[in-house]
């Protein structure tokens, strides 16, 4: 058991990673091709790649595949595997996607890819907030780790540069939108196949922001191949491979451990901002992202060893 929880660790860490070094791509891209169009592009391909990831798993994972997909269900409840019991759910995930992706996007026209990567964070925080209004319950654990990281926010968010402003708000605003997507998302896996889900989740996300391109923004088939790099790195290892190994490092992954190793994403995405586009921050900004990682850590520290379930 031991083996297979550091197995599923190191997937876990490399998802991680992946969607920590994805703010690079997504913020090159920015140079060639619109937010939405570039969403279109990366959505709909990843979820086309991933169809036959979807049946290979399938395939191999049949008995346990619903056990495996559903770490936290109750009562037993049989999941439903077809595509078309999956559609209505998948559509609802799709939509916050969406919503999040857009506003996360068009934030990189005035922001970093680090301070991005680190406000986007922020989800993992809102997820048990919003869960209140659900009726779910919650400890001082969280309480404190918000107040953490809302002073780290405060430290990040830098009031001379007006555009660099509106940039961070907008990716907070996704932060709030993805923290819904994840509380939908943790209510239909219990009822509908994880990767089916996520598949139709993906297409229509892709779908919906070709719509929204097409009447807001003008794309182009040139603009798309000149951003064809940042969309073939987020289509593959954004997309197919990085949701499949978080999928299959759920069944034997530590919770506790694998919070931790999410939260890596924000610092993978601000090491990645200065390693490949020479972005700085101050110290002033650097202790801002330290207290939200930190204010991230406490939060999920107290609700894997407090009441929150």
């Amino acid at each position: 058991m031991k083996r297979k929880q550091a197995q599923a660790e190191v997937l876990l860490l490399l998802a991680a990673l992946f969607w920590g070094v994805a703010f690079v791509p997504q913020k090159i891209a920015m140079e060639h091709i619109e937010p939405l169009a570039f969403n279109a592009w990366r959505f709909f391909l990843g979820g086309l790649l991933l169809i036959p990831i979807v049946y290979w798993l399938s395939s191999r994972r049949a008995p346990q595949l619903a056990e495996e997909i559903q770490p936290g269900e109750e009562g037993g409840a049989r999941v439903a595997h077809s595509w078309r019991a999956c559609l209505p759910g998948g559509a609802i995930l799709g939509f916050w996607l969406f919503l999040g992706a857009a506003l996360q996007q068009a934030s990189l026209l005035y922001t970093t890819a680090g301070r991005a990567g680190f406000i986007t964070g922020f989800y993992l925080l809102l997820v048990p907030v919003i869960g209140l209004s659900l009726g779910h319950k919650t400890n001082r654990w969280t309480w404190a780790g918000i107040s953490l990281a809302l002073l780290g926010l405060y430290g990040l968010a830098d009031f001379s540069e007006e555009s660099q402003l509106v940039g961070d708000l907008m990716v907070f605003a996704s932060a709030f939108v993805f923290a819904v997507q994840v509380l939908s998302a943790d209510h239909l896996v219990r009822r509908f196949d994880a990767l089916r889900l996520a598949c139709v989740q993906f297409l229509v996300c892709g779908l919906l922001s070709a719509v929204a391109s097409l009447i807001i923004e003008q794309p182009t088939l040139q603009s798309a191949v000149a951003a064809a790099w940042p969309i073939a790195y987020m289509m593959i290892f954004s997309t197919a491979i990085a949701f499949t190994f978080q999928l299959l490092a759920q069944r034997h992954a530590a919770p506790s451990h694998a919070t931790v190793i999410m939260s890596l994403e924000a610092v993978f995405a601000l090491a990645a901002g200065w390693l490949f586009l020479n972005e700085v921050l101050s110290g002033r900004e650097l202790l801002g992202c330290g207290l939200m990682l930190a204010g991230m850590l406490v939060s999920h520290y107290g609700n894997h060893t407090g009441t929150h379930h």
